[in-house]
């Protein structure tokens, strides 16, 4: 332990003595792992994101997800997940629960039942509300009171209300709703905003475009042909099977595709970024090969006190490793802050995600550039003889 001490010691102290040269000499591999590491946190972060997303879509080894396809003749609004149905897909061996499943970015279908005006509506559901233009929005207490409050965009406001919307009461089937505000964020025409639990409450029988039932597997079933047969018996005794047709997607095995595929790029673009660190390794013997023939005298006196040849050989070596290592931790560093940096300034868009294998990929590949290259110029320092040096 003693001795490995002493030869770090001696390491650092030669890399150290001429400070610029092996900081020129780092900046190829600070580079290269900076790159590698960048890379990878980012494509690592694009598949936790894929895979929570399709995670929330049913891509779970114990659930699977039903579709309900409506056909594009059809005019029909009915429930094609309605509780019988539910009940119908309980009843199928292998599943253990079933529920209608929600996308909270897609608005649930309605119609407009005042006497002066009636038409399709689009309905989103939230907890709290407030990015209004005139009016105001509806808070938490009144998603947990279950009041009747609704805002309406311009589009309702000038058909339905003539602009005088505030105050007034919009029917969506046979329910009457306040409205408090008047807001234009919708992406779609006709789009009203109302508190979850009133919707829940009141309007329970609404659905969306998109229709989907999870089903909740037992312990050991399987999931394809279990899911298959709800979506068979579905479309045998569904409440929807006049309307469109019911069909099961095996989005895991979609998602173990997608994740082949982000591990295909990010390895290839990081292989790409990684033949900076080839070139930096020849940067490294480079110097080495000068350390050797500026410490001659150094070796010529290790070898006169007793000095083996394989211990000058690991004296350079371990220097070269310790070079390495350096630059590839300061590498590490760098490559983290620009990955949390891309992902500060892109929320929305990017996440980074720095695992334990990235980090030790920096550690075990910055090692491996000391040891192959710095090997040939520590065999060379061990090879020269006391003798030839005096001469």
């Amino acid at each position: 332990m003693n001795r490995l001490a002493n030869i770090l010691s001696v390491s650092l102290r030669s890399i150290m003595k001429n400070k610029r040269r092996n900081i020129f000499t780092m900046i190829g591999i600070i580079i290269g792992i900076a790159a590698v590491i960048t890379i990878m946190s980012l494509g690592n972060g694009f598949k936790k994101t894929a895979s929570e997303q399709f995670s929330d879509s049913g891509a779970s080894k114990d659930a699977a997800i039903i579709n309900f396809i409506p056909t594009g003749d059809s005019n029909e609004k009915t429930d094609p997940f309605s509780s019988n149905d539910i009940q119908t897909a309980e009843r199928v061996d292998g599943v253990a629960s079933a529920h209608k499943k929600e996308d909270k970015n897609q608005s649930f279908q309605a119609k407009i039942t005042n006497s002066q005006h009636h038409g399709d509506l689009n309905v989103y559901k939230k907890n709290s509300y407030d990015s209004v233009d005139k009016g105001h929005g509806f808070s938490s207490d009144d998603n947990e009171l279950e009041e009747k409050v609704i805002t309406v965009d311009n589009q309702i406001a000038k058909k339905v209300f003539h602009n005088e919307a505030i105050g007034k009461t919009l029917f969506i089937g046979d329910e009457g709703f306040k409205v408090i505000g008047i807001a234009n964020e919708g992406t779609e025409d006709n789009t009203v905003y109302m508190p979850t639990k009133t919707f829940d409450h009141y309007l329970p029988n609404l659905t969306q475009n998109m229709a989907q039932l999870e089903i909740k597997l037992d312990e050991g079933s399987n999931k394809k042909e279990v899911a298959n047969k709800v979506a068979k018996k579905l479309s045998e005794k569904g409440s929807g099977q006049s309307a469109g047709t019911y069909q099961y997607s095996d989005t895991e095995q979609m998602m173990k595709g997608i994740t082949k595929i982000f591990d295909g790029i990010t390895y290839f673009v990081a292989a790409v970024a990684g033949i900076s660190l080839f070139i930096a390794g020849i940067g490294v013997m480079n110097v080495m090969y000068i350390s050797v023939a500026e410490r001659s005298e150094e070796i010529a006196i290790r070898r006169a006190f007793g000095a083996k040849a394989r211990d000058i050989e690991i004296q350079f070596l371990v220097e070269s490793v310790v070079l390495c290592l350096i630059g590839g931790i300061i590498g590490l560093i760098l490559g983290i802050a620009i990955a949390s940096l891309v992902d500060a300034v892109t929320p929305s868009y990017i996440k980074s995600v720095v695992s334990l294998g990235s980090v030790l990929l920096a550690v075990g590949v910055s090692t491996l550039i000391g040891v192959v290259f710095g090997w040939i110029p520590a065999r060379a320092a061990a090879k020269k003889e006391l003798i030839d040096i005096i001469k």
